[in-house]
């Protein structure tokens, strides 16, 4: 009979930054009762031996390739090894860009959607704030839209990303000024 499949799914999914929380998990097509073997580039890492390998505080040297397979505990079936997933890892905290629709002044009751602009991997909630409140938004999306904007809308906002648990979160972006004409 042909060998079941092993496939590696990385949480969140493979470039990640120092200090997140990152779940590898080992799937396995098909049967129960699998003992898991995972490997860091091609060598066994003895003390992960679950079907979930997690490393609670990744720093640069859990960076690198990672395989997992799986044998029955009566030992006579195991799996392929899966295919390698590549883990990066940053040292460097990122900065989004914050930027409008429209750009310059916005006419009082149109509308104005800012965007927080993040060049890395998925998984992000988006944090915005104005100078004047205590209080963040949170959007699942890098879209936040100011319906019938007033010149109270009006001043400074900012945005930052996080993700994880416990959250993650970038820098925030540089000031991006909101005028609001009559």
């Amino acid at each position: 009979t042909e060998r079941p499949k092993a496939t590696v799914n990385v949480q969140p999914a493979g470039h990640v930054f120092i200090r997140e929380r990152v779940t590898l998990t080992c799937g396995i097509e098909s049967g129960d009762d699998w003992n898991y073997e995972w490997y860091k580039n091609n060598n066994l890492l003895r003390d992960a031996q679950r079907k979930k390998y997690q490393i609670s505080n990744v720093d640069q040297t859990h960076a690198g390739d990672y395989t997992c397979k799986g044998t029955q505990s009566t030992g006579r079936i195991y799996t392929h090894t899966s295919a390698a997933v590549t883990l990066t890892v940053s040292a460097v905290k990122v900065k989004p860009t914050i930027t409008s629709n429209p750009e310059g002044a916005a006419l009082t009751g149109n509308t104005v959607t800012l965007y927080c602009k993040l060049h890395q991997s998925a998984g992000w909630t988006f944090y915005w704030s104005k100078h004047t409140q205590s209080s963040e938004n949170e959007t699942i999306t890098n879209v936040y839209t100011i319906s019938s904007v007033s010149p109270s809308d009006g001043g400074q906002y900012r945005c930052r990303a996080g993700r994880g648990n416990p959250v993650y979160y970038t820098h925030y972006s540089d000031a991006l000024w909101v005028n609001v004409t009559g």
